[in-house]
């Protein structure tokens, strides 16, 4: 008998083993923060929908750690306190805040905001012309966003791709670098919650302006499956 107990023991470690190896299944979900208000097919109800439909294990969301406690109100971030809390409440998922606690919030923002002033400052023709130039994408892209897909797909991607490109051409190597910088930390807690939630679903929360880099960077992570946005979102799900 005990011959036969340490058998099925023995047996049993590989398939633990491969039961904790699992890699974390990731989707990337845009959203677009004051903007929703302004995308009537992608406002904030439609937001809802398209987590509900991505059915998340896990949530990686665009907010410093005490965010989650406090839930300040939010200028900018509008869809957290209109859907993404009273979700996150429902569903009782587990939740990774992507953005670091101070200091380390300061040490990255600071010299990349620092740059973009001294390059207002510096070149104001170039910022003025730099600023139209966004205003009139952003007009394009709230054109043709006629799905929640249409904002989570490779044409939106490569139109915000070409515009942070421009943006570092102009402003120089400081913004690549706290561009890389910031990302590079969602990146990092994204991968923390694979490695901690293997053979879950994950669903990144992030502004439409990260998807594509972050998108670009899991492809390839290891421990991740990366789904494609928009066939995700016509899988089965809530309506």
């Amino acid at each position: 008998m005990r011959w036969w107990m340490l058998l099925e023991a023995w047996l049993a470690l590989p398939m633990a083993a491969m039961a904790q190896a699992a890699p974390a299944t990731v989707v990337v979900l845009d959203t677009l923060h004051q903007m929703h208000a302004e995308v009537p097919v992608y406002d904030n109800t439609a937001l809802g929908r398209a987590i509900e439909r991505l059915r998340p294990d896990v949530l990686c969301v665009e907010l410093q750690p005490d965010d989650l406690t406090a839930r300040p109100a939010e200028q900018t971030k509008q869809e957290y306190p209109a859907v993404i809390y009273p979700l996150i409440d429902r569903r009782h998922v587990r939740v990774y805040a992507m953005e670091p606690a101070e200091p380390l919030y300061d040490t990255l923002l600071a010299p990349y905001r620092a740059n973009t002033v001294a390059f207002n400052r510096q070149e104001p023709e170039q910022a003025k012309a730099f600023g139209q130039y966004v205003d009139g994408l952003y007009a394009v892209l709230k054109a043709r966003w006629t799905s929640p897909a249409a904002v989570n797909d490779e044409v939106t991607d490569a139109a915000l791709r070409a515009k942070h490109a421009l943006q570092e051409a102009l402003m120089g190597p400081a913004e690549r670098a706290g561009w890389e910088a910031w990302n590079g930390h969602f990146l990092e807690v994204i991968q923390r919650a694979a490695r901690e939630n293997p053979g879950r679903r994950i669903v990144v929360l992030v502004g439409a302006e990260h998807g594509y880099w972050l998108r670009g960077h899991l492809l390839h992570a290891p421990g991740v499956v990366l789904l494609d946005t928009p066939k995700a979102l016509e899988g089965p799900g809530a309506d």
